[in-house]
């Protein structure tokens, strides 16, 4: 035990895994170790390396959020837990799979990118917090990058199996074959799972308007199949493809109006590498279809076609494809790299409304979001160089964005709401060009120890949503339409830190303070036939900390703390509350943990506080606080199997997170609970 977590004070990384010989890593980077890693070692954290394998494993978000106290999940459901990281959510950070973009289809984010990846396709979770990333266009505040399992030589692979509380079931495959010229790696997963129940004891259908028969139907089930091939004819040259399927049926999120009927990806990457010229080329293409309806509620008794089976229904479709060259430099001891991208992301939403009120209403929302296509044109240059003790780095990117949606995709009921609510002020076509860029200053206080300041300013394309969004509600119901005439965000941006290691323990902080220009946020217009809800573009600013602690107590036992905090306010705009929306309040974590090579242990705590800097204009309550244990213990048997067991929270407290509803436009504004005591076991076989 002290051996591996001497590693993880020496090495870059969070890793943790799930088997001896399978390690998915979740390396969180510093603002200048993004560069030059080999200059920076000793900059995260490396837990054990059972982490991953004792969790529930139902999702990448949560388990991020679990682990990283800046990080907070927003709970829709039992599953597809999308991200907010330091108060930033939604496109305003980047989620990339194998260095990839893919965007959900389901304009109220069911399907949030992160979740296209199951927990058993990926190796390694990269988190770049800050405007630090000129690789990639549009990373306002974070970019998260999930990288998947390259296959292995030889013949072998692993079972697994993980059952828990309300008939959690996960299980599935996955193997390799291959020699020093080419290698195979196949997988298949499948996840499964009725409504979990709260604290209180009550499953969450039943905080939401489900039909009395339908409260114990399928939360979520959930198939994913992957292919990777890894060519290497030589020393110097790398080919991978790699293609996934994903199907998730029968996926119900309370806070909305609407389930999932079906959601299905296809994901394919390819990627050539020439070792000595340093030049990567990489493509890739993706697809998600997404069928939404509210045929387990009670709202669909009102159907205006009984034999539809649904009252409200969306039927929506994406599809991205990009490339993109990068080549790597030495130019007087300096490391550079360059590179251009170029991608196209399209987004169709059809959605009806079908229902008998007082009146009988079937509104045509065909193009509620109106097939619109981002295509963009980027470049990029970064370099750093290491002076004594201090390493300089820094960044630049200029991009060209066009977006454009199409007014014959709109149907009869939405077509006019742009000219009602924008008259012939607006276009249906923007193009935006501008920079991004960043300086990071470190300087090396020993081999592991550093302090840090940096300024990044990036630049963020509103979505298509945001810009174009078309739906006619059903009576006095408001109306959800887009601003065409929104400006891109620009994020400017001070991070300073320090990391110090001593001994077998160290600590770690950051600071930050995010001055926002043209942020995008919800408003209420009451122009138009009636109020509707849409965007605008104010000035805010959001600023906070994080440290974490780890260190050695024993041989064979070790603890983590960590905290984080941040807060957002309004500079401009007619809100009459300062207080930024879905800013998550203090949470901490805190970990012991017993390793001793065969048995693994942890009692861990989390920690959220209440959150009264809420947002009274749009409706937000503040949420009392919380606090919750989990424990979980393993055994490996052998070097092939594993059994472990864990109990997540142990006291079966009833508590909800802060970021447990949202104002989307199928929003129900119910509050969803955490789950309540949730006993499960995993088993893990090598062959």
């Amino acid at each position: 035990m002290r051996k591996l977590l001497a590693a993880g004070l020496l090495v870059p990384a969070l890793a943790v895994s799930v088997s001896a010989q399978e390690v998915l890593k979740i390396k969180k980077l510093t603002v200048a170790e993004e560069i030059l890693t080999e200059e920076t070692s000793g900059e995260v954290r490396e837990a054990t390396e059972e982490d991953i394998k004792i969790t529930r494993q139902i999702d990448i978000g949560e388990i991020l959020s679990n682990l990283f106290p800046e990080i907070n999940h927003i709970r829709k459901g039992g599953t597809a837990n999308d991200i907010v990281i330091r108060g930033f959510g939604k496109d305003n950070i980047n989620v990339l799979l194998d260095g990839a973009r893919i965007y959900g289809a389901c304009p109220n984010r069911m399907d949030p990118a992160i979740f296209h990846m199951s927990t058993r396709q990926v190796a390694e979770v990269r988190i770049l917090e800050g405007p630090f990333d000129v690789e990639n266009q549009g990373s306002l505040a974070a970019v998260v990058n999930l990288i998947s399992k390259d296959p292995g030589e030889g013949k072998g692979g692993s079972v697994f199996f993980t059952g828990g509380t309300f008939s959690y079931l996960n299980g599935g495959f996955d193997a390799y074959t291959g020699n020093d010229k080419v290698k195979v790696l196949v997988g298949y997963s499948k996840q499964y799972s009725k409504p979990y129940k709260s604290g209180e004891g009550k499953r969450i259908t039943e905080y939401a308007n489900y039909k009395s028969t339908e409260l114990d139907h399928t939360a979520f089930d959930i198939d994913n199949a992957w292919f990777k091939t890894v060519y290497t004819p030589d020393d110097n040259q790398t080919v991978k493809i790699n293609y996934a399927f994903d199907e998730a049926k029968d996926v119900l999120y309370p806070y909305l109006m609407m389930d999932a009927v079906y959601d299905r990806t296809h994901r394919v990457n390819g990627e050539y590498y020439v070792k000595s010229l340093d030049l990567k080329v990489s493509a890739y293409w993706n697809f998600v279809k997404h069928d939404m309806q509210d045929r387990w509620r009670q709202s669909s008794n009102m159907s205006l076609n009984p034999s539809l089976g649904y009252a409200m229904r969306t039927l929506a479709k994406t599809k991205t494809y990009g490339a993109k060259i990068e080549k790597g430099w030495n130019i007087s001891g300096i490391k550079v790299k360059t590179g251009i991208d170029a991608y196209l992301r399209n987004w169709k939403a059809d959605n009806r409304i079908a229902m008998m009120m007082t009146m009988p209403i079937d509104l045509d929302n065909r193009g509620m979001i109106p097939d619109v296509d981002i295509k963009n044109v980027g470049a990029f240059v970064k370099g750093a160089k290491k002076a004594g003790n201090f390493i300089i780095s820094a960044g630049l990117r200029v991009d060209s964005t066009k977006s454009e949606a199409d007014r014959n995709a709109l149907g009869a009921a939405n077509s006019g709401l742009y000219d009602a609510y924008y008259g012939t002020n607006y276009s249906l076509s923007e193009t935006d060009t501008y920079a991004s860029g960043n300086i990071v200053v470190r300087y090396n206080l020993d081999k592991r120890s550093s302090v840090y300041i940096g300024f990044g300013h990036t630049v963020r394309v509103p979505d298509p949503e945001e810009r174009y969004i078309a739906l006619a509600k059903p009576m006095s119901n408001p109306n959800w339409v887009g601003n065409p005439n929104l400006n891109p965000t620009k994020n400017n941006e001070v991070d300073a830190g320090f990391e110090y290691y001593w001994g077998m323990f160290g600590i770690k902080g950051n600071v930050f303070y995010s001055d926002l220009t043209d942020y995008v946020y919800l408003y209420k217009l009451e122009t138009g036939p009636k109020p509707a809800m849409s965007y605008t573009n104010i000035d805010a600013h959001i600023y906070g900390w994080d440290f974490t602690v780890i260190g050695m107590l024993t041989d064979n036992v070790s603890v983590e703390a960590g905290a984080a905090c941040q807060r957002g306010k309004k500079d401009s705009g007619n809100y009459t509350d300062s207080d930024l929306a879905e800013i998550p309040p203090l949470k901490t974590r805190l970990a012991v943990k017993y390793d001793d090579g065969t048995v693994f242990g942890q009692i861990e705590t989390i920690y959220q506080a209440r959150q009264h800097n809420v947002d009274s204009y749009l409706k937000e309550e503040p949420i009392k606080s919380y606090y919750v244990v989990n424990v979980k213990t393993g055994v490996n048997m052998g070097s092939r199997a594993f059994v472990g067991i864990g109990v997540d929270n142990l006291f079966d407290k009833n508590y909800y997170t802060y970021l447990s509803y949202k104002r989307d436009p199928f929003a129900t504004g119910t509050k969803v609970p955490e789950p309540g005591r949730f006993i499960y076991m995993n088993v893990n076989y090598m062959f």
